[in-house]
Parts: C-alpha cells; structure tokens; sequence
C-alpha cells in the first residue's frame, strides 16, 4: 500500500514537471513569434483597392499604408494626401471653369437681349427671351447637378463596400487583441448600420437630392414666390435626417465601448491572474499574455489608423469636384447678381446650395465611418491598461 502511494506520488509529480515544460515550451514559441502585421488579413481590402479608378487611390496598398504609420512616417503618407487634395482642386478648376463661363456668357446675352427688348417697349419679346436663357441653363445646371449626384453616390458607395471588406479583418484583429466580447458584440450592429446607411443614402437622400434641385429650378421660373417652403422642407429634412443617423450609429458605438470594453478588461485580467497562480511559470505567462496582447492592439490601432487614410483617399478626389462646383456656382451667382435677372441668380444660388448638400452626404459617411474606427480603437484600448 505504502509503495502505490509512493508510485501514485511519483507520476504525479512526473505529470506536473511534463505539464510545466511543456507550458514553457508553449510560452518559449509565443515569445519567439509574437503577433506580426503579416497576421492582419488584407488580400480583400487589396483586391478592392486595386479595382477601384486609380484617380481615387493611385495604386494604394493597405500593407503599405500599415508599415509606413507603424514606421512613424505618417507625414509621407499625409503628404501625398496633400499632393492628390492640390493637383485635384487645380484640375477641377481648370475642366469645370470653362463650363461654368458658359453659363455665365449665356446669362449675359439673355440680359443684354432683354435691356435692349425693354428700350424698344417690347415686353413680350423681353419675356420670351428670358424663358428661352432660362431654359437653356436649366438644361445645364440640371444636367452638372445629377452628374455631382452620381459622384456623391459613387464615392458612398465606394465607402461602404470598403468598411464592408475592412471589417471582418479589422474585428478579428480586435479580438486577437483581446476585445472577444467588443468584436462579437459590435460587429453585426456595425454591418447592420452600413446597410442601413447605404440604403437611406442611394435610396432616399440622393433621390431627393434630383428632386430639391429641380424644386429650385421650378420655383424661380415664374416672379411669384410659390414653392420655396416646400423646397426648404426638404433641404431640412435632408440635412435632419443625416444629423440623426449620424447620431445614432456614433452614440450606439460609444455606449457599447464604455460597457464591452471594460467586459473585456475584466476578462483579460481574470485569465491573466488565473496564469500568474501557476506554480512555476506564471510570472512567464503573465508577461508572455502582455506581449502577445500588446502587439495585437498595435495591430488593430494601426489598421484603423490605415483604414481612415484610406478612407481619406478614396474621397478626396470627389470632394474637390463637389467643392470646386459649388465655389463657381458661388462665384457665378456673384457676377451675375448685377446684371441678370434675379430668377437665373437665385438659381445658381441653389445649384451651390445643392451641391454643399452633397458634400454633407459625402462627408456625414466619410466622418461616420472613420469616427467608428476611432471610437473601437480607443474602447478597445481599455483591454491592455487593465491587464
């Protein structure tokens, strides 16, 4: 009995020594191959980048982009940015100026028609003429408004098919570095709300877009004021409605990051302090469990850091032009005012008006999908401090 006691001690021991060598043997690995940034998944966010129109992203690799930040050369990445923003104002200025000139010229001729009409007490002839250069840059305005349209659409689109394809990598990095709870938690409300945003955009906000500009034109074609509260109704009710989304998606991920992060952090603790207990290699674990965890939020924080200077270049380009059309209907509208009549100012007027509409479309997606990047990459953050 005495000798089974000593043979049960003895395996148990034996046991106990195998189970501790092979756990530093574990640890040993795990220090050796900490996570690295070829273990972020990017072939998709590559493949998507690449078949997009190289004026947007000029051959942009997302691989690229990670190493230069995590590098500390952030300025070479934002100086290209910067590069891209200038040649592209100065190109729109210089293809849209011409057009915008035109418009112009043909708002003259029908006011110097008219002067001349008026002199001769030909008010019919005055009238006419004045629907026939009305008519005509209705024709263009509204033909370069559902052009804008279709970029701003475009670009959207583009936006949410790339947060599409960043996010299943970018969630699986959070959870590499110990967000489990933040990733399973989040990442179906956030693809629910790319969905949702992509459908209120195209399919309601742009739509109405077509229809607020040619309210504007309608409103202006006759010297009575008729439609003008309709028309602002709908300026407000497309402004409001990106305001609420923009509100409810934002507050939502800062809810949940107060609450899943710190889960996380409770977890992340708990299962470090259960390893530090093991006699013999604990503190080992307990320092491996850092690193390991560590490299995974340099990881994760540099993937948001790249998405959103992708993010960035992919709507710079069309930002200009909507900018760049908007400050010459602007500019337009200014030399006009003195010798036009007050119905083709009014509508340059709303064509600007129209196209810094567009612009809040453009940026309420550009700035609600980079600030959810942020606000996962700084929640996220919390599973580190309280290991």
């Amino acid at each position: 009995m005495r000798r089974q006691k000593k043979a049960l001690r003895f395996f148990l021991a034996l046991a106990l020594f195998l189970f501790m060598f092979s756990g530093l043997a574990r640890a040993e690995e795990a220090v050796e191959e900490p996570y690295a940034l070829e273990d972020f998944n990017m072939e998709e966010i590559q493949r998507f980048l690449d078949s997009l129109d190289r004026d947007q992203t000029g051959g942009l690799s997302f691989g690229s982009v990670m190493k230069e930040i995590m590098d500390g050369n952030l300025g070479g990445v934002l100086g290209e940015l910067a590069g891209r923003i200038r040649e592209g104002f100065f190109s729109e200025i210089r293809t849209n100026a011409r057009f915008v000139g035109q418009i112009i010229l043909l708002a003259f001729i029908g006011a110097v028609f008219s002067g001349f009409s008026n002199i001769f007490g030909s008010g019919h002839v005055s009238e006419t003429g004045f629907y026939v250069v009305y008519l005509l840059n209705m024709v263009f305005l509204a033909a370069s408004f559902f052009a804008s349209v279709t970029i701003a659409g475009s670009v959207a689109e583009e936006l949410m098919e790339f947060m599409r394809v960043l996010l299943p990598a970018y969630f699986l990095a959070v959870a590499m570095a110990g967000g489990a709870f933040t990733s399973t938690a989040v990442c179906g409300f956030t693809f629910g709300a790319i969905g949702v945003v992509q459908a209120v955009v195209s399919g309601v906000l742009l739509p109405l877009m077509r229809v607020y500009l040619m309210l504007v034109l309608a409103g202006n074609l006759y010297r009575e004021d008729m439609i003008s509260r309709t028309t602002e109704l709908l300026r407000q009710g497309i402004l409001w409605t990106l305001k609420t989304m923009f509100g409810i998606i934002v507050g939502f991920h800062v809810i949940q990051g107060l609450v899943l992060s710190q889960a996380d952090a409770l977890k992340n603790a708990s299962a470090m302090r259960l390893a530090q207990m093991i006699p013999g290699m604990g503190a080992g674990a307990g320092a491996i469990s850092q690193m390991v965890m560590g490299s995974g939020i340099l990881i994760k924080n540099t993937a948001g850091a790249a998405a959103v200077l992708v993010l960035l270049f992919m709507a710079a380009v069309p930002v200009i032009k909507l900018l760049v059309l908007m400050f010459l209907y602007y500019m337009a509208a200014a030399v006009m005012q003195p010798v036009c009549d007050k119905r083709l100012v009014a509508c340059m007027t709303g064509a600007a008006a129209g196209h810094g509409i567009l612009l809040k479309i453009v940026g309420c997606s550009l700035a609600l999908f980079s600030v959810t990047i942020a606000v996962l990459c700084a929640s996220t953050n919390a599973v580190w401090y309280a290991g």
